[in-house]
């Protein structure tokens, strides 16, 4: 693979080997037009049951398929229905909320679809019909601007793109959803921070076509920003929203980015990873391998597992939310004591999530060097009788230049020992909703031993990913 460097122009690969490597990719997104048929089967299956489920609801208005199926968009070996049951403004979000339960709960059993309750902004309901997954969401019947729920957009979003959508354009679509999946950054959802589907079909609709969204991806610095509504300039889309690193603005409502969720490390895996297929095209971008299982011992002695049991139902980005605040704080509180922490990762299985931490070292050194105030100031002498005679004081305090200086033994060493204290203390932060499974949490080091049980626990494709270190496309 030859070098590819920022700041040089759309990257260029030969015409003979892109396209046989689109056909393929082509192969895993496209459904085949048995599996288009079956799908439409699906979908308009389900949409009867859950339009005769709600028939006669006060409040009720309408019943619409939406999402990937609506439009046509959905990829491969992915089918997936939504079904929205649209509501009257006038109905309260509780009853909204229990007669989609209910009902869409109820419509799924009549068609055979087992189901479980899942949370996003609202309660939903999640179907499994055969490989199809069905979603059953309730939303307000709105006028564009007067949003009850995030949800309400989605219809608006679904007639966008569909009067928009050809042929082609619809293979695109699959080819960047395809290739986001591949290289790890397709999904909205905090766990992943990358980008929706829908963000996905209106960067393919603005560039008009997949390579060319990757031709001028390859070149984004952060703060690129797309007006999809004709209304802004960048640096007015910069100053609205200053902290994204890609700005997208939604068409159905301006003041909106629908590309919020998309974290500075998935913008740049993105970035990094459109010039590297334009410069060498492979499969592998839609296909990845997956992680081999590598040699472990150079990190062993290096990593800190925390596990968390016991977790709440919660949404899924609420939980998460909670849990990788928490990651934070640990990594900040590990730095300031004098760690270096080289990387982080969280993975769930069930009712638990497993942290790694890779630091540098588990244990500090035994003795810890500590800078007091210059000598003018109120508190110098504070610092002076507080370890004057202290008795992990081992030499001072001195001073050099205009600063007090001490030299101690640490009372406490060990990452683990240290995190378990500040858990205890609330020197970390502890979010309410996970604070039990926190302060029950198992600390400890990450042995051959320790590693064995890890995979037999189901924990075995995380760690061998979080072992590997690189993202799928460069495997």
């Amino acid at each position: 693979m030859g070098p590819v460097r920022a700041g040089d122009g759309p990257v260029k690969s030969g015409a003979g080997e892109l396209e046989g490597v689109l056909e393929a990719a082509r192969r895993i997104a496209v459904p085949t037009e048995y599996e288009e048929r079956r799908l439409r089967t699906v979908a308009e299956r389900v949409l009867r049951a859950v339009e005769e489920a709600f028939r006669g609801v006060e409040g009720h208005v309408r019943t619409t398929l939406e999402g990937s199926a609506a439009k046509g968009t959905w990829i491969r070996s992915r089918p997936e229905v939504d079904v929205f049951v649209h509501f009257s403004p006038g109905v309260g979000r509780e009853l909204l909320e229990k007669m989609v339960v209910e009902r869409g709960s109820r419509a799924l059993e009549d068609i055979g679809a087992s189901w479980r309750l899942r949370y996003a902004d609202h309660p939903y309901v999640e179907g499994f019909l055969g490989d199809v997954t069905v979603n059953v969401v309730g939303c307000y019947a709105t006028e564009p601007g007067k949003w009850l729920s995030p949800v309400d957009r989605t219809p608006y979003h679904t007639r966008y793109v569909l009067s928009r959508l050809d042929d082609r354009l619809r293979t695109e679509i699959r080819l960047a959803k395809a290739f986001m999946r591949g290289i790890g950054v397709y999904g909205a959802e905090l766990r992943i921070s990358g980008f929706s589907g829908y963000l996905t079909e209106l960067l393919v609709l603005r560039f008009n076509g997949f390579l060319e969204l990757l031709r001028d991806g390859s070149g984004w610095r952060p703060g690129k920003a797309i007006d999809m509504t004709g209304t802004f300039t960048e640096e007015e889309l910069r100053a609205l929203f200053p902290n994204s690193p890609l700005i997208v603005t939604d068409p159905v409502d301006r003041n909106r980015n629908v590309a919020s969720a998309v974290s500075l490390t998935r913008f740049s895996e993105f970035v990094l990873a459109s010039r590297l297929f334009l410069s060498s095209p492979s499969l592998s971008f839609f296909d990845p391998r997956p992680p081999s299982r590598g040699d472990v011992r150079p990190l062993l002695g290096c990593l800190m597992a925390v596990r968390l049991r016991d977790l709440p139902s919660l949404p899924a980005d609420t939980l998460w939310g909670e849990v990788l605040k928490f990651c934070r704080s640990v990594e900040r509180r590990l730095q300031k004591e004098g760690f270096v922490v080289r990387r982080w990762a969280a993975e769930s299985n069930g009712d638990e999530v497993l942290l790694l931490f890779d630091i540098e070292s588990l244990e500090l050194p035994p003795l810890e060097l500590r800078v007091g105030p210059p000598v003018w100031l109120r508190n110098a002498e504070d610092f002076v009788g507080e370890h004057l005679r202290d008795q992990l004081t081992v030499a001072g305090p001195w001073v050099s230049g205009e600063r007090l200086y001490v030299l101690k033994r640490r009372a406490l060493r060990s990452a683990r020992d240290l995190l378990l204290r500040w858990i205890e203390r609330g020197e970390v932060s502890v979010p309410k909703d996970v604070a039990p499974s926190i302060r029950s949490a198992e600390v400890f080091e990450v042995t051959e031993e320790r590693l064995r049980e890890l995979r037999e626990s189901g924990y075995s494709a995380f760690l061998d990913a979080f072992i590997d270190g690189r993202p799928p496309f460069l495997r």
